[in-house]
């Protein structure tokens, strides 16, 4: 890094130790680190989302993505209506794509422990016993023959959906000082942690509303959103005798959602997980202002809801919180 650029990211630094920064602030801070970044991945990736913030077809939140709607596509076509799936004919090419999206999710010792093969070396076998034909987007056994271990191996990571965040907020806020320290800038660790929250609603921000193409008949994207969107307001809960009891309930933390759009007989079907978890408390983290209190149902107009507004054009408010930008 030129002695100019480091002295930037110095003040940059410095900046956001002190507590007075803005989102700005944070995005130059990773735009002028990204390009050494020293192999932190996560970093990287929040970096990409500043340079390129409207649509990505690559990184971590778009593998993400990529392997949960396979899982669903898989799940759709194949195990949903009970239709077997013969290895030994030519195959969906998204389907050996799936098949290491599900090894990455595996433990490495429960594989090594019932099938005595790491996520390397499974990952090599699928790559040794089937090719592939892109034009045709098939796959096709290279040989008869296949080993009971390694069949059995693959059955057991075609035979569960899962989804796992891509990342956390912790993670995200570990890889920017790594990076800052990798760099030889000048940080306090406890006076940076200080404002890792405000730090990480900025990163939040970032991923809100961004798009992702992975070859779906419909673009992927993330929103901002929160364990729970709606809770009672002012409503008495009572017991089965019609005591009143305490009745404790929260939004819970906040969290970036990400939504995959399938075809399901010609009609989209969306569904959501959470790509990236936080620790932070919605009702704390939120402004005043993205909270409305309405009628549960019209037919129900006595019986209210709190309900936190993510649907809406969000930004970082002066307070360092969620906002909503008014028209």
């Amino acid at each position: 890094m030129k002695p100019i650029e480091k002295t930037k990211a110095q003040k940059l630094v410095t900046k956001l130790e002190s507590g007075n920064f803005d989102e700005n602030d944070v995005d130059n801070l990773f735009m002028r680190l990204r390009a050494y970044s020293q192999g932190n991945r996560l970093f990287r990736e929040v970096a990409d989302f500043v340079a390129h913030n409207d649509e990505r077809n690559r990184g971590i939140a778009n593998e993400s993505l990529e392997a949960f709607y396979l899982s669903f596509k898989f799940f759709q076509e194949y195990t949903s209506p009970k239709k077997p799936l013969d290895i030994t004919n030519p195959f969906p090419l998204y389907i050996k794509k799936l098949m290491n999206f599900q090894i990455d999710k595996c433990k490495e010792s429960d594989l090594k422990q019932k099938f005595n093969v790491s996520k390397k070396r499974l990952k090599s076998r699928l790559d040794s016993i089937f090719s592939e034909d892109k034009n045709k987007q098939v796959v096709t056994m290279k040989k008869g023959k296949i080993s009971e271990q390694t069949f059995r191996a693959i059955q057991h990571i075609l035979s569960f959906i899962g989804s796992q965040p891509a990342f956390e907020h912790t993670e995200v806020v570990s890889e920017l000082l790594r990076v800052i320290k990798a760099n030889k800038l000048v940080v306090n660790d406890a006076e940076f942690l200080k404002h890792s929250d405000r730090i990480v609603i900025c990163v939040m921000l970032l991923l809100h509303e961004a798009k992702f193409e992975y070859g779906a008949h419909k673009q992927g994207y993330c929103r901002i959103s929160c364990e729970k969107t709606s809770i009672s307001y002012n409503q008495v809960f009572v017991d089965k005798d019609g005591n009143p009891v305490e009745h404790d309930e929260s939004f819970g933390k906040l969290q970036v959602l990400g939504y995959v759009v399938l075809d399901k007989d010609g009609k989209d079907l969306t569904i959501c997980y959470p790509l990236m978890t936080t620790t932070l408390d919605t009702e704390f983290w939120c402004d005043d202002h993205m909270f409305v209190i309405e009628p549960l149902t019209e037919t129900h107009p006595h019986y209210l809801h709190k309900k936190v507004l993510f649907d809406a054009p969000l930004y970082f408010t002066d307070d360092g919180k969620l906002g909503v930008i008014q028209d």
